[in-house]
C-alpha cells in the first residue's frame, strides 16, 4: 500500500485487508432448537434386544362374546327363539343369557338348543323365572351370555376354544454419516464446542441430533412397510443392490391400526361430551383407568382452556410417576369418571418441519392415551407398554476405529482414521443402528383428535 499525506482514521485502516480484528462471540448458539424436540426417551424410557429384524407378540382373546339378534321366530313367552349374528360357535346349551330388551329387566333365561348356520346360531332360550317372567326378543337387541347353570348328574358342557391373535412389527435400519478431508480438519474457526475451535465437533453434535430426530419421528409416526428384510422379491428395495428396506410402525401407526382411533365431532372443540366418548372407549375395551396422554401445543391449549374451567378438586399439576417412577416432567392430572390422566406436553409434535399443521395436521392436532401400568401376562408375568426394542452391536466398548453402546455403533474409516483404511486423505464417520418400537395389549390405547 503507498504511502499517503494526511489523518489516519479508520476508512484507511479498514481498508488494509484482515488488519483489524473482528469481535466474534466464539459460543454456537442453539436457534434452530431441535435437541430439545427431537429425544422422545421420556416417553419410551425403556428398551429391549431383539435377536431378529423382526418381533412377535401374542393377546390372549376375550373370554366372553356379545350376540346382535337378527331374526326372532317367537318372543313374548317362557321360552322363546331368535337367530343372532355370530363370527363363531360361541354359544352354548347351558348359557344363562340376558338381552338389552327393555321388556326383560329384570329377567334372564337359559340356552335350551343352539343350532349353527353360516355365520349365524339359532337359539332356544328358557327363562328362569317360568311363565310369570316371559321372555322377549326383537331385531337389534344384543345378547349378553353371562353365566352358565347346569343340572344335577351333568354331562359336559360343549368345550370352547380360545385362540390367540399375534401383533408383529419390525427394526428399522437407521444410519447417518460425515466426511471430512484433512486440510479442513486441522484448519481453525472462529467459533468453538467444547473450546476446541475446528469445525468437526459441530458437525457430529448436529449429526446426532438429525439421527436422534430421525429415530424418534418414526418411532411415532412411522409407518409399518409390507417389505420385510426377509423378501426375495421386495416392493420397497435398494435401487442399487436390490436388497429390501423395512420400516417399523410407530405410535400413530400402532394405535389407528390396532388401538382405538376416534375424534371429536367438531374439531376445535374439547368439553365433557368428547372426555365421555373417551371414557366410554375405554370401558368398552376393558382398558386399565389411569393414562399418560401425550400431546403438541395445539392440542394441549384447547385441554388446558377445559381444565381450567373445573373445579380444583379434580385437577392439579404434579411430576409424572409411570410405574413407580418419577420423571422430570411437569403434567396436568385429571380425575375423572373413575379415570386418572396426565396430560404431557411433548415438544416433538411441535415440531415445525415435522409435526407441524400444515404437514401432518392429524397428528399434530390428536391425544394419545397410554395406560401408565405394564401389562400382565396370563401367568401373572409383566411386560412394559410401549418400549424400543434393537438387535444389538456385535461388542460394546471402544477400539480402533470403532466405538459402541450396545445400540449404536460408530466407525471411522480413511487416511485419517486411528487405523488407517485408505491412502484417501479424509476421515469418514458412519452411525448406524437398527431399532423398532413395541407396543402390547394396544386395545388399551386410544388416539382422539380435538383439533
Amino acid at each position: 500500500m503507498p504511502v499517503t499525506q494526511g489523518t489516519l482514521n479508520k476508512a484507511f485502516v479498514s481498508a488494509i485487508d484482515f488488519l483489524d480484528q473482528r469481535e466474534i462471540d466464539p459460543a454456537i448458539y442453539d436457534q434452530a432448537n431441535d435437541r430439545s424436540f427431537t429425544d422422545i426417551m421420556k416417553i419410551v424410557n425403556r428398551t429391549k434386544p431383539t435377536s431378529m429384524f423382526n418381533y412377535h407378540n401374542f393377546v390372549n382373546n376375550d373370554v366372553y362374546e356379545v350376540g346382535t339378534i337378527s331374526a326372532v321366530t317367537s318372543t313374548g313367552l317362557a321360552q322363546i327363539q331368535f337367530t343372532i349374528n355370530t363370527a363363531s360357535t360361541f354359544p352354548r346349551v347351558g348359557d344363562l343369557v340376558k338381552t338389552s330388551n327393555a321388556n326383560n329387566i329384570g329377567k334372564q333365561g337359559r340356552v335350551q338348543a343352539v343350532t349353527f348356520g353360516s355365520g349365524t346360531a339359532t337359539l332356544t332360550v328358557r327363562s328362569v323365572g317360568g311363565n310369570a317372567a316371559p321372555l322377549f326378543a326383537a331385531v337389534n337387541d344384543t345378547v349378553q351370555f353371562g353365566s352358565n347353570a347346569q343340572a344335577e348328574k351333568s354331562t359336559a358342557p360343549a368345550n370352547r376354544k380360545y385362540g390367540l391373535t399375534k401383533y408383529y412389527n419390525q427394526v428399522q435400519i437407521f444410519r447417518e454419516v460425515d466426511d471430512i478431508t484433512d486440510v479442513q480438519k486441522v484448519a481453525k474457526i472462529e467459533v468453538k464446542v467444547g473450546n476446541d475451535y475446528h469445525i468437526l465437533p459441530y458437525q457430529i453434535l448436529e449429526k446426532a441430533i438429525k439421527m436422534k430426530g430421525d429415530i424418534s419421528v418414526q418411532m411415532l409416526a412411522g409407518t409399518l412397510s409390507t417389505t420385510s428384510f426377509g423378501d426375495s422379491n421386495p416392493f420397497l428395495a435398494d435401487v442399487t443392490s436390490g436388497l429390501p428396506i423395512q420400516t417399523t410402525g410407530g405410535m400413530d401407526w400402532y394405535m389407528t391400526t390396532y388401538g382405538i382411533s376416534d375424534q371429536a365431532a367438531v374439531l376445535g372443540t374439547f368439553g365433557f361430551t368428547e372426555l365421555d366418548e373417551i371414557c366410554d372407549n375405554f370401558i368398552a375395551n376393558k382398558a386399565p383407568t389411569e393414562h399418560m396422554v401425550f400431546m403438541g401445543s395445539r392440542a394441549y391449549r384447547i385441554i388446558s382452556k377445559f381444565l381450567k374451567q373445573l373445579g380444583s378438586s379434580s385437577v392439579d399439576s404434579r411430576r409424572l410417576s409411570v410405574d413407580g417412577k418419577t420423571f422430570d416432567w411437569n403434567v396436568e392430572h385429571l380425575s375423572y369418571g373413575g379415570f386418572e390422566f396426565d396430560f404431557v406436553h411433548v415438544p416433538i409434535f411441535d415440531h415445525p418441519e415435522l409435526f407441524s399443521a400444515t404437514l401432518l395436521a392429524d397428528i399434530n392436532g390428536s391425544l394419545y392415551f397410554v395406560p401408565k401400568d405394564n401389562v400382565d401376562t396370563v401367568d401373572n408375568g409383566r411386560a412394559p407398554r410401549i418400549q424400543i426394542r434393537y438387535t444389538q452391536t456385535p461388542f460394546t466398548g471402544n477400539s480402533a476405529n470403532t466405538s459402541a453402546d450396545g445400540m449404536i455403533r460408530e466407525w471411522r474409516t480413511g487416511a485419517l482414521a486411528e487405523v488407517p483404511t485408505s491412502s484417501e486423505m479424509v476421515l469418514h464417520t458412519d452411525w448406524e443402528t437398527a431399532q423398532g418400537l413395541e407396543m402390547l395389549a394396544v386395545k388399551h390405547c386410544q388416539k382422539y383428535r380435538i383439533v
